[in-house]
């Protein structure tokens, strides 16, 4: 049997030729053309070389398909999927259905990953005998910022809590891609991307595989590297407003109560509801702020329906306001479900965030007819 970098037995895994197969590396693209060969070539660079690359061209119109199959015929194990667009959800989903390795990782195209990230990856998950690694990332954009956390092992139920709770574990959840899933776990439960979200995709997945995890990893390093670009640069970096976001948050919450509530102490549970009424506060507000994209009518609709559902009336009635300049007002008409005048209030503290924050101007809406979450 074939030994790792690290020294020790590779264990199950798949065979390439004479290359034992173990970390499928899954990367979708669309419309990557300037960025997407630094992104091949990340993973090419691999310390660890017991992985296959699996490329998932979802529809491009550029030249990133012809990339593709240029590095699939330099390099056999790079394989290619070509398929029509239907979102990153279901790119995904596509190399997941491909892949043969026993751990699975998510790579974008316009990112690039540190050359040791696999094999860090590989030897924590063993090393620690858990179920899911999460390593810290870095924002590249205008300015440059490392999210990162302590090293530690969780039961998944706390870790989901606090994870919800805890600022500096909050953003390592919220990609797939600082992520390396057991492909056992994602086969036996038939796990997917939900591809009918067009936001949000990744946070319900995570969810729905950490709920089937015995225990979770958080390595204290940076090892992905993700890329904020002026939207001009690429066709798919336009921010798109969801009216469906708030109805996901909410979803989410929703799931994630049902699986940790029971298992985590009152303190925290406690904690979660104040995170939650907070978020529900500040997307009351985002609303205000984007209320262009909906209606009066449909305003007021969706502000009734989030006021008066059962898991936003339990936060309502634990949540304390953490700082002086935290409202005091929105708190109040959403306990007493005054829907009119808190439409009002979000639309003007609404102006006073755009004045305050500016509004992208390429931002675009994105309406899912037909559905409702809530």
């Amino acid at each position: 049997m074939a030994s790792n970098s690290t020294g020790s037995p590779t264990g199950s895994g798949y065979r390439w030729g004479k290359i034992v197969l173990l970390v499928s590396i899954i990367i979708p693209v669309y419309n990557t053309e300037k960025f997407v060969r630094r992104s091949i070539e990340s993973a090419l660079a691999q310390t660890y070389s017991a992985n296959e690359i699996i490329l998932v061209n979802d529809g491009s119109t550029d030249r990133s398909p012809q990339i593709c199959d240029e590095y699939a015929s330099t390099y056999p194990r790079i394989t290619v999927i070509h398929q029509l667009n239907k979102g990153v959800s279901a790119a995904r989903n596509a190399g997941m259905d491909a892949a043969r390795g026993e751990f699975i990782q998510f790579l974008d195209s316009d990112d690039e990953i540190e050359s040791t990230m696999t094999e860090s990856l590989v030897h924590a998950i063993r090393e620690q005998d858990c179920d899911l690694v999460v390593c810290g990332y870095v924002n590249r954009g205008k300015t440059v910022q490392e999210i990162r956390a302590d090293s530690n092992v969780y039961e998944a139920s706390e870790f989901m809590a606090r994870a919800y709770t805890t600022p500096n574990l909050a953003p390592l959840t919220w990609s797939s891609c600082n992520m390396l899933f057991r492909s056992l776990i994602l086969r036996d439960h038939k796990l997917r991307f939900d591809s009918s979200f067009v936001m949000g995709e990744d946070g319900l997945f995570m969810l729905e595989y950490m709920s089937r995890c015995r225990s979770i990893y958080v390595l204290n390093r940076v090892l992905y590297n993700y890329y904020q670009y002026d939207p001009a640069d690429r066709v798919s970096a336009i921010t798109y407003f969801s009216p469906d976001l708030y109805s996901l948050r909410i979803k989410y919450f929703e799931r994630l109560y049902s699986i940790v509530s029971s298992e985590i102490s009152q303190d925290l549970e406690r904690q979660m509801l104040r995170s939650f009424f907070n978020l529900v506060i500040i997307s009351l507000v985002y609303m205000g702020a984007y209320a262009e994209f909906f209606t009066n009518r449909d305003l007021l609709q969706r502000v009734k329906s989030i006021i008066n559902h059962p898991y936003v009336r339990k936060a309502s009635k634990v949540y304390k306001r953490s700082r002086k300049t935290d409202s005091a007002i929105i708190p109040r008409l959403i306990r007493m479900r005054m829907a009119m005048p808190l439409v009002l209030l979000i639309r003007s503290r609404g102006k006073k965030f755009v004045v305050r924050n500016g509004k992208r101007q390429h931002i675009r809406s994105v309406y899912r007819e037909n559905r409702s979450l809530l």
